[in-house]
């Protein structure tokens, strides 16, 4: 378990098995960073691409229609703005902040489909937020296979989700609670398959509002990694061994508990050496990431670097079984928190501490990674930042942007309740916009606006004396029509006849150039100097019959493209004439 040579990418473990889509997915993370949201659909397509053109932001648009991600109010990194941004403002579902803790768990339930009706479901249970960290991180990959001889129960999760979905800082629409309710359905009935090594796993769910234990009480050896301490989890878990105790965090946390860890046997932090390399590497990344190096930060998680992984392993005689997911070793994660662990169960040998953190004899595992802390006589004071409390609690009002219309748009932006501290002054932007502007009695305006420059994300930036602090939220448009938006912004990345051919193909559902070659000249595929009307047709058709609904999309987008004046340029003649046959069979479906 855990060797050097066993490393994944979250992007890897969502793409779907051969011959599968997406075909809707609900995901939890604390801390966002949207455009690794992003990232995901275009994953799950295989496509490839720099630019933000139209077919890419369909596929973006047709994967986010039936995707959910949970995530804590005010924890959400403000990017650069991009127009794609606009096909995930309904992905995004915040989750207020529970008394004293936070929305914490890290988690992925896909369901994938093929076109023989083959339903299949995949579960990822991480300590990995969705966000650009190179933090070292745990993920465990659940999929289901009808005939495996272990598997997981489903239940108490899918039953995790019901809850997380009726604690958020707003009301689900009527599509999600759809969807939720879907997966809810299917997930539940899933076979997923314990991972080799291990013989035998459950799911844990942490609830806020009830102090538990999820580990055992009594075993003859007891390691934890996790990068966040406080006293009493740390000696109420190390106090469960009679034999053995070892611990691995951060030297700032560990430093923080000294007296919690007198006696034990191994007290460990990762390498400086290791740090160090990888701090020299990052500002190769950091040249090339321009939506980081122009965003504001929102520094309410762990750093970029180093260890995020939360793993607790405890040996009963030939036996070892792990823990693995989102919560720490603190108080609030285990009484206050939102947080999903696995269990997994299996032989000593294989999975037990070690396994994980032995060299003898010679091993590829955490080891090699890891040197001694030598901790200070006293615990470290805690320091907390004054603003953070005030940035989530105000992520979990009630936040309103009003539209109204004249020549242009105006937008109102409205907080309540609105009680800043008195030193704190407060400004408001939409994402869209470069400049803030200063928030009075909770509310602040915005005008001149375009079609395409509206968003409900709202970056609001809290000035105190000694810090400044932004935090992204989303909040309720009204007298927003989401749908004529997002036909907009389609409508403006279709710059030619082979922006509108591309296009097509991801709406369709046919890949990143819907499987039709394109040559030097930019024609090809489809239209090779004429449109290939009867596969244009077969695929119009198939689709209108199968999806009918998917179908909106493309006649809000030409409805746009028919106000250009290249009109006739863009949408080749021939296809004009199909789609109005194709239109009325598509009515047809939907009654």
């Amino acid at each position: 378990m855990l060797g050097l040579d066993q490393t994944a990418m979250l992007i890897d473990a969502l793409r779907p098995p051969p011959g599968m889509a997406i075909d809707a997915a609900i995901g939890t993370t604390f801390t966002l960073d949207l455009s690794a949201l992003l990232a995901v659909p275009v994953a799950a397509s295989f496509a490839e691409q720099e630019d933000e053109g139209a077919d890419l932001l369909e596929t973006i648009r047709r994967y986010a229609d039936r995707t959910i991600l949970f995530c804590q109010a005010g924890a959400i990194s403000v990017p650069a703005y991009r127009a794609a941004l606009t096909f995930v403002e309904q992905t995004v579902v915040e989750v207020g902040k529970p008394d004293g803790g936070l929305f914490h768990p890290k988690s992925w339930i896909v369901r994938f489909t093929s076109g023989r009706g083959r339903v299949r479901h995949r579960v990822l249970v991480m300590s990995r937020n969705l966000t650009f960290d190179r933090a070292w991180d745990v993920l465990v990959r659940l999929d289901e296979d009808p005939e495996c001889s272990a598997a997981i129960d489903a239940a108490p999760l899918v039953d995790f989700i019901a809850g997380v979905a009726g604690a958020t800082v707003r009301p689900l629409t009527l599509a999600q609670q759809e969807l939720v309710g879907s997966i809810r359905d299917t997930a539940r009935r899933a076979r997923l398959a314990v991972p080799p090594p291990f013989t035998d796993g459950a799911f844990v769910p942490l609830r806020p509002g009830r102090r538990v234990f999820p580990f055992y009480e009594r075993c003859d050896h007891a390691l934890a990694i996790s990068p966040f301490l406080t006293h009493r989890p740390v000696v109420d878990f190390l106090g469960t061994a009679s034999s053995w105790r070892g611990i691995v965090s951060r030297a700032g946390s560990l430093d923080g508990v000294p007296s919690a860890l007198t006696g034990v046997e191994d007290v460990k932090r990762i390498k400086d050496a290791v740090l160090d390399a990888q701090q020299s590497v990052d500002p190769v990344f950091e040249a090339t990431a321009d939506d980081e190096d122009s965003a504001e930060g929102v520094d309410l998680g762990p750093a970029m670097r180093g260890l995020h992984a939360k793993i607790f392993v405890q040996d009963v005689g030939d036996r070892s079984t792990a823990w693995l997911g989102s919560a720490n070793l603190t108080d609030a994660a285990l009484s206050r928190n939102w947080e999903l662990l696995v269990r997994l169960t299996g032989s000593r040998r294989d999975v037990g501490y070690d396994a994980v953190l032995s060299r003898k004899p010679e091993q590829n595992n955490l080891s090699w990674l890891v040197e001694d802390h030598e901790l200070p006589e006293k615990d470290a004071p805690e320091d907390e930042s004054p603003l953070v409390g005030h940035a989530f609690d105000l992520a979990s009002a009630d936040i309103t942007v009003t539209l109204t219309v004249h020549e242009h748009i105006r937008a109102a932006l409205r907080i309540s309740p609105y009680q800043p501290p008195e030193d704190v002054v407060m400004q408001a932007r939409l994402l869209s916009q470069p400049d803030f502007t200063t928030v009075e009695s909770g509310e602040a305006t915005w005008d001149g606006l375009a079609l395409h420059q509206i968003t409900p994300f709202v970056v609001l930036q809290l000035r105190a004396p000694s810090e400044t602090r932004s935090v992204l939220v989303r909040a309720h448009l009204i007298g927003d029509d989401y749908e004529e938006r997002r036909g907009a912004v389609l409508a403006h990345a279709i710059a030619n006849r082979d922006d509108f051919m591309r296009y097509l193909a991801a709406l369709l559902g046919l890949g990143p150039l819907g499987g039709y070659s394109v040559d030097a000249d930019g024609a090809g595929g489809w239209f090779a100097g004429n449109l290939d009307a009867d596969k244009v047709l077969e695929d119009l058709l198939a689709t209108a019959s199968r999806h009918p609904r998917r179908l909106a999309s493309l006649e809000q987008t030409l409805r746009r493209l028919e106000t250009e004046p290249r009109f006739a340029e863009i949408v080749p003649s021939d296809f004009r004439e199909l789609w109005a046959a194709v239109h009325t069979a598509r009515k047809g479906a939907i009654r």
